[in-house]
């Protein structure tokens, strides 16, 4: 137990149930903490139904890893393909597996940017403080607190799945900041139509294509079933089941 406002002094630890995980909350993405385990945005209990007992996963854009976390406190066995560009982050998770046995050995974490179109590295403009990057983005103006830039290594979805021989994807969960498009738009429909479900948050970002009608048609041509809801203005949490 905490008492109120601790959470502004002290990093906080947890331990999930019904399969115990012990990770540690910083103030910095408490926030981030709050939306997966206590507003349970990914509706898990039924994410997990839905799942098999042994699911392969995509995580693009595991931040700290909560979600990876959650998703391990209610399967057993999973293959997690974890993908996160931002060092602070990915140094966090790294010590989150190293704490947890089960979880190094289910999670592969990869510290890079994913894109659909292939480039070497990737320019990513971050929130300023270290501990407190639950923002960062490919675009200049994805949020105000976006001030630094920094430059990581990219690996496209489509070298993802031919590389690691995914021929069947059972989730691919999506929260990179406007990158989204990018990588659905830029990834051969073949591919795309090996992952059985699709958890993406998108952005609204203009009026053309980068907006959520428009992704959501593209998804639906694919021949999935979708349906999205608000997060925010501008953001959308919007999951794609294969029909």
């Amino acid at each position: 137990m905490f008492r109120k406002g601790d959470r502004h002094k002290r990093d906080l630890i947890f331990t999930t149930k019904p399969l115990p995980i012990r990770f540690q909350v910083s103030q910095g993405v408490y926030s981030l903490f709050k939306e997966l385990f206590m507003e349970d945005v990914y509706e898990i209990d039924e994410l997990v139904d839905d799942l098999p007992t042994a699911p392969v996963v995509i995580d693009i854009g595991a931040n700290v890893g909560f979600f990876d976390i959650q998703l391990l406190s209610k399967i057993d066995k999973a293959t997690i393909y974890a993908y996160e560009p931002v060092p602070a982050n990915v140094k966090t998770l790294q010590q989150t597996l190293r704490q947890n046995p089960r979880l190094e050995q289910s999670v592969h974490l990869f510290s890079m940017a994913v894109t659909g179109q292939p480039l070497a590295q990737l320019e990513l403009f971050a929130e300023a403080e270290e501990n407190n990057q639950v923002v960062a983005s490919a675009f200049s103006n994805f949020h105000e607190n976006n001030s630094k830039k920094i430059t990581v290594p990219c690996v496209t979805l489509t070298d993802i799945i031919q590389e690691n021989g995914l021929q069947a994807i059972d989730l691919l969960k999506m929260d990179c900041e406007g990158s989204e498009y990018d990588i659905m738009y830029h990834t051969s429909p073949e591919l795309i139509k090996r992952i059985r479900k699709m958890m993406i948050e998108v952005h609204d970002l203009d009026k053309e294509d980068k907006n959520i009608k428009a992704f959501n048609q593209y998804v639906q041509s694919l021949g999935y079933t979708t349906n999205y809801s608000p997060i925010n203005s501008f953001c959308y949490a919007l999951e794609a089941t294969q029909q």
